[in-house]
C-alpha cells in the first residue's frame, strides 16, 4: 500500500511519536495521527482512513507506554496508589469512548479529524500553561512519601482519559497528565510516569473493541496492522530514550519544540475536508 519513501517516514514517525510519548507522558497519538494523514494522502495509493488510523495508534500506543514504564519504573516515579484508582475507570470509559466512534461513519468521520485538532489545540493550552506558571510546579514538588490521592477526583482523570482513548484512539496522556497536576496536585514527572503505565491498560482494552468493530465503520484491518508494524519497532525504541530524557533533561525547550509542532497539526487536523477524510478507508 506504501511507497517505499512512505515506509521511511512512517518509521521516523514511530521514533518521532515514542520519544515525545515518552518524555511527556503520551501516548504518540498526538505525532502518529497528523503525520499518518498527511503521509499516506501525499502518497499514490489509498488514504488512511480515521477509524483505520485509531486502530493503528491505539496499539503502538501500548508499545510506548511499555517501553516508557521500564524507564520511569527505574527512576522511581511511578505511584502505584493513583494508577490502581484511574486503571480500572479508565478501562470501563475506553468502551464507553469506542461506542461513540459510532456516531462517526461515512462523510461524519471528518469530525473525528477536527474533534482530534480540538484536542491538540488544549495539549497546546496546557503546555503553555506549565510553561508560564514555573512556581505553580514548584509548589507540588515531589513529597516523600507521596500522599494518598483523593480516589473520586482520580477516578474522575480515569473516565476522562478512557474517553478520549477509545474515541481518538489517543494514549489518554493528553488527559491524564494535566489532570493529575490539576486535579490531584501532582508534579509533573509523577504525573507522566503514572500516564505511561496508564496507556498500557486502556489502550489494550481499546485497541481490542476498536479493531473488533472497524469492518463496521468501514476501516481497514490489514493496513492498521501494516502502519504497526512499521511504525512499532522505532516507537518502542523512542519509548525508551524519552522517558529516559524525561528525568535527565530540562523540558522547556522541548516543550516550546513540542507546543510549536502541535500548532501546525491542529491547523491540518482543523481544516481537513470532508472528501479528504472520507475516502477508502
Amino acid at each position: 500500500m506504501f511507497e517505499w519513501w512512505q515506509d521511511a517516514l512512517l518509521a521516523a514517525t514511530g521514533l518521532l511519536g515514542g520519544t515525545l510519548g515518552g518524555f511527556l507522558g503520551l501516548g504518540g497519538t498526538v505525532v502518529f495521527m497528523p503525520l499518518l494523514k498527511m503521509i499516506s494522502d501525499a502518497g499514490t495509493g489509498t488514504s488512511v482512513g480515521a477509524h483505520t488510523a485509531v486502530a493503528a495508534t491505539l496499539v503502538l500506543n501500548v508499545c510506548v507506554g511499555a517501553s516508557s514504564t521500564i524507564g520511569h519504573v527505574r527512576a522511581g516515579r511511578v505511584m502505584p496508589a493513583v494508577v490502581k484508582v484511574i486503571v480500572p475507570t479508565s478501562i470501563i470509559a475506553s468502551f464507553g469512548g469506542v461506542m461513540l466512534g459510532d456516531l462517526f461513519k461515512g462523510p461524519a468521520e471528518v469530525w473525528l479529524w477536527r474533534i482530534f485538532g480540538l484536542l491538540i489545540v488544549y495539549v497546546v493550552a496546557m503546555n503553555l500553561y506549565w510553561m508560564v506558571r514555573p512556581r505553580r510546579e514548584a509548589e507540588v514538588s515531589e513529597p516523600s512519601p507521596p500522599p494518598a490521592p483523593n480516589r473520586w477526583l482520580a477516578a474522575l482523570t480515569g473516565v476522562l482519559t478512557g474517553l478520549a482513548s477509545g474515541l481518538l484512539g489517543v494514549g489518554g496522556g493528553v488527559i491524564a497528565v494535566p489532570s493529575q497536576q490539576l486535579l490531584l496536585r501532582l508534579p509533573l514527572r509523577a504525573a507522566i510516569a503514572n500516564s505511561a503505565v496508564i496507556i498500557i491498560f486502556t489502550c489494550i482494552a481499546a485497541a481490542v473493541v476498536k479493531q473488533i468493530k472497524l469492518a463496521s465503520l468501514h476501516g481497514d484491518l490489514a493496513t492498521a496492522w501494516l502502519i504497526v508494524a512499521i511504525l512499532a519497532p522505532t516507537a518502542i525504541v523512542g519509548g525508551l530514550v524519552g522517558s529516559h530524557l524525561t528525568h535527565r533533561l530540562p523540558r522547556t525547550y522541548v516543550r516550546i519544540a513540542f507546543i510549536l509542532f502541535m500548532v501546525w497539526a491542529a491547523y491540518k487536523m482543523l481544516t481537513v475536508q470532508a472528501a479528504g477524510a472520507g475516502g477508502a478507508q
